[in-house]
């Protein structure tokens, strides 16, 4: 591994250990000691508490040079019950006082926070996701667009929509379908392997209506070896690929955003996508 391969690495470590330190520093997370042996954690009280997340990179913010997840939990006399579905009494103030309250303080440290993507909710769901941002010194941050999912409904999967049933089609096998596709036009050329994965709502872009991840990797021809040498072709095969399954994806209608950053087969082992659809064809 050289050492731009292990800088680009330990970066995405290094912004979820800073975030947990804020949080830790805060009193928002849970505290460990050790008695006997064995470790022992103890929640905030009344507060509910947090957890740091690393964020993928074509989901941050623009310019952002950190980003991560905070996932905020509700304190245990608020959390709905599993099994009768009852939310307790103050379980709506509780989530909405304690996460603006966790906002504030994460802005407090210098940070940009802020809870994004489709609503979530005490009664749909188990916990609440924030973004939080980091930009460098100077640059002016006017990032999300104000009412940038007003209308949408609640965050999917959720309690009372766990999955996608007929007539709704799941936004996953949906580009799946267009990602196949495209392996079926191009017999005989290889374009690497791609995985559909769920995107957190919190990470959804501003008015989308659907949005999913899709995680590219190289044919194994092409991937870099052990000891950091990059084989012959795999520039192209990187640039090709991707440029093929973007255009691909954005034929069929879909937004398509990479890491600002960019990627390649010397410094990463696969190539991040965020597709979603647009609530308006204005926006994307």
């Amino acid at each position: 591994m050289t050492t731009e391969q292990k800088t680009r690495r330990d970066t995405r470590r290094a912004g979820v250990a800073l975030v947990e330190h804020h949080l830790d520093a805060l009193g928002l997370a849970p505290t460990h000691t050790m008695r006997g042996g064995v470790s022992y954690r103890t929640l905030p009280e009344g507060l509910g508490w947090c957890q740091a997340l690393y964020a993928p990179e074509e989901a941050w913010p623009p310019g952002a040079d950190l980003c991560v997840i905070v996932r905020w939990h509700p304190d245990r006399a608020y959390r709905r019950d599993g099994g009768t579905g009852r939310v307790p009494a103050g379980a709506e103030e509780h989530w909405r006082e304690r996460t603006r309250a966790t906002v504030a303080a994460l802005q407090s440290v210098g940070l940009v926070a802020a809870v994004t993507g489709p609503p979530r909710a005490p009664r749909l769901h188990a916990q609440e996701d924030i973004l939080v941002w980091r930009v460098p010194e100077g640059q002016e941050e006017s990032w999300p667009p104000f009412q940038a999912w007003d209308g949408a409904g609640p965050a999917r999967p959720n309690f009372d929509q766990p999955d996608y049933r007929y007539p709704e089609r799941d936004p996953l096998r949906l580009v799946d379908a267009v990602l196949n596709t495209s392996h079926e036009q191009w017999p005989g050329r290889e374009l690497g392997t791609f995985h559909t994965l769920d995107a957190p709502a919190v990470l959804w872009p501003p008015h989308a209506e659907m949005c999913v991840r899709v995680l590219w990797q190289p044919d194994p021809q092409y991937r870099r070896l052990p000891d950091g040498t990059v084989p012959a072709g795999a520039e192209e095969h990187w640039r090709t690929s991707i440029h093929r399954i973007r255009t691909d994806l954005e034929v069929a209608g879909y937004h398509v955003r990479e890491a600002e950053r960019g990627t390649s087969p010397a410094l990463d082992d696969d190539a991040g996508l965020l597709v979603w659809r647009a609530r308006y064809p204005s926006f994307g």
